[in-house]
């Protein structure tokens, strides 16, 4: 009897590690495409029994081979949008470390309370920023590259947000670069790509010594992720843009939504 009981459990393990492999799979195809694979591990990440701090810091090494290989990806775009990589690497380690400083200090309840309002925020941007970006050239002949320095402090507060939780910030990039630029989907993937690889990178630092990241199944996710990546090098750059942004919305918007069922 008890030993059927501990085949039972061996057999429940097997299933999560290949669910979070699979889920990581999925992850490093999505981020190295357009990002936003956050979406998918968090909650999977949730349901191998985290705490959301756990699996928002864990989310974070689940995902960082998938930003590496997008920067990979993406590297000839860097050359044509290097006047302000420099500036925006800064801004990414400066809003990282401050934003899971104050994840650590303030803890999970109102972490817990914040997720819906936060994947709201991160939905409603991408969804809304080209219409935004339309209207204000229309209407009040807007040109968004005359207001970089505006740019650069929305940047740098998604960047404190990007710290704080993770999920949605590459779409609340895209949103920015939308309105204050002319950057193509690639141009702004290229940026996206380098500086949330840096910024993750510093966030885990952080976390691990906080000690709230759950090793095992990250790495079980992560392994996934970079098998995901590595095959989706060469399609990459086929894919329509629009497919690509009309993909992600209704996951984000799918996602959201259980989020305010979950925890409100």
């Amino acid at each position: 009897m008890h030993k059927d009981h501990d085949c039972a459990r061996r057999r429940l393990e097997i299933k999560e590690i290949i669910l979070l492999f699979a889920g990581g799979l999925l992850a490093g195809v999505i981020n190295v495409m357009a990002g936003g694979a956050g979406f998918m591990t968090f909650p999977l990440l949730l349901a191998a029994g985290m705490t959301e701090i756990e699996a928002n810091a864990s989310n974070f090494v689940a995902v960082v081979p998938a930003n590496i290989v997008g920067t990979y990806v993406y590297r000839g775009e860097l050359q044509s949008v290097r006047k302000y990589l420099g500036l925006r690497l800064v801004l990414a380690v400066v809003g990282g470390t401050l934003g899971s400083i104050i994840l650590i200090e303030t803890g999970q309840a109102l972490f817990q309370k914040a997720i819906p309002w936060l994947l709201a925020f991160a939905t409603l941007s991408f969804a809304l920023g080209p219409w935004i970006k339309h209207k204000l050239e229309r209407d009040f002949a807007f040109d968004g590259s005359r207001w970089m320095w505006l740019s650069f402090i929305l940047e740098f507060l998604v960047f404190v947000y990007g710290g704080y939780f993770g999920l949605g910030m590459g779409i609340v990039m895209f949103a920015i670069y939308s309105i204050f630029s002319h950057m193509t989907i690639h141009q702004a993937n290229a940026i996206r790509n380098i500086t949330l690889t840096l910024m993750t990178l510093v966030s885990i630092a952080i976390f691990a010594r906080a000690g709230v990241i759950r090793w095992l199944p990250s790495l079980v996710m992560m392994s996934g992720a970079m098998v995901g990546g590595y095959f989706t090098v060469n399609i990459a750059k086929r894919v329509p843009p629009q497919v690509v942004r009309y993909c992600i919305l209704v996951w984000a918007v799918c996602l959201t939504g259980l989020a305010f069922w979950r925890y409100l």
